[in-house]
């Protein structure tokens, strides 16, 4: 076993980093000789002795704080340790900083999504970068938050036994709205109505066409696609966006505002798609076609009362693998797919799993 000590940087201190940090950093056995030596935001910083509180950390201004992450990390490797970055943020710009950790020598576990979905060409030398330089990289909670669907589709073919489809509802937001919806409650039941609750109850993002534009769902599609070995771009998906083309420009403010055209424009698309459906549920799938490529698509889809996804508790996820072995009876993982308690715990379960590996 390695004596080197763990040095663990928090990059993201939001929603899931504090409910990380409140619950589960105090937490490391002491034999994994870990601890948290710096937590880092937008334009602030912080670096802590082993010892620290969380709660009473000095913050430190700066505006270039992706290279003080590299360059703590140079510096954290110079003095023999070990480095496993958290990445508990959901930009592109730091998802696109992970060739350089890793090359610096940092591990990296992630619930960020940009990394895993990067065009393609991208993630194939970020693979090879981690191959080279030896590095572990864990995402579980990239997709379903603590629900172990990567970890599944890894069982399956570490048993030869090839992935056919995945399916599931992918939106912890859109699950949320729709679980609600129902159009034959009459007017007083538009769209909207559901989508200002899930606002309120700060289920989407604070421009909700993040969640409508079906991108979101595309990617976490895209992620567990390449897990099962499948070599697919976010352009390949088939997406449905809920967001009217005339609502797709502007500020958030301004769509808020227009929310009336946006409840006309589905109205119009529901009564052509399936006027006599009763709930709808907003589904990515991917799987094998007749000549063995993957066909991916992110889309609403009418669903009946017999429908696995009629009956979940909102916001909950439900996911769907066929393999070679589970084809007519798929596997089945059911459970909360978002939330920052089980997303924190999710990222503590990825830590643990590099920690013991280091």
């Amino acid at each position: 076993m390695s004596l080197q000590s763990t040095a663990i940087l928090v990059v993201g201190v939001g929603t899931i980093g504090q409910a990380w940090l409140r619950r589960y950093a105090h937490t490391i056995p002491m034999n994994l000789q870990a601890s948290v030596r710096g937590l880092y935001r937008s334009n602030r910083y912080a670096v802590l002795a082993e010892t620290a509180e969380f709660d009473r950390v000095e913050w430190q201004s700066t505006r270039t704080v992706l290279a003080r992450i590299h360059n703590d990390i140079r510096s954290l490797k110079s003095q023999h340790q070990h480095v496993v970055v958290l990445d508990l943020t959901a930009t592109d710009e730091v998802g696109r900083r992970y060739v350089d950790w890793f090359k610096s020598g940092a591990h990296i576990v992630s619930a960020n999504k940009y990394a895993g979905a990067s065009a393609l060409s991208e993630y194939i030398h970020l693979r090879q970068v981690v191959r080279q330089y030896q590095r572990y990289w864990r995402y579980n909670t990239t997709v379903g938050a603590g629900l172990p669907i990567q970890s599944a589709i890894r069982e399956r073919l570490d048993s030869a036994d090839p992935i056919i489809e995945i399916e599931g509802n992918f939106s912890g937001s859109l699950s949320w709205i729709f679980q609600h919806y129902r159009p034959q409650e009459g007017p007083q039941n538009q769209l909207s109505d559901w989508l200002l609750a899930a606002a309120e109850n700060g289920l989407t993002e604070p421009d909700p066409r993040s969640d409508l534009n079906g991108l979101d769902v595309a990617r976490k599609l895209l992620i567990l696609a390449r897990e099962a070995g499948w070599s697919l771009d976010l352009s390949d998906i088939q997406v449905q966006s809920l967001v009217p083309p005339a609502l797709t420009g502007g500020s958030a403010d301004t769509f808020w505002q227009r929310l009336p055209e946006f409840d006309v424009t589905f109205e119009q698309w529901r009564l052509k798609h399936d006027p006599q459906a009763q709930q709808f549920c907003y589904i990515g799938r991917v799987s094998l076609d007749a000549q063995g490529l993957p066909q991916a698509s992110a889309t609403l889809q009418a669903i009946d009362p017999y429908s696995p996804y009629a009956n979940l508790p909102p916001g909950n996820a439900n996911f769907s693998i066929r393999s070679h072995l589970y084809d007519t009876n798929p596997l089945l993982i059911q459970g909360p797919g978002a939330g920052p308690e089980v997303t924190a715990a999710g990222i503590h379960t990825d830590l643990l799993d590099i920690l013991h590996r280091l």
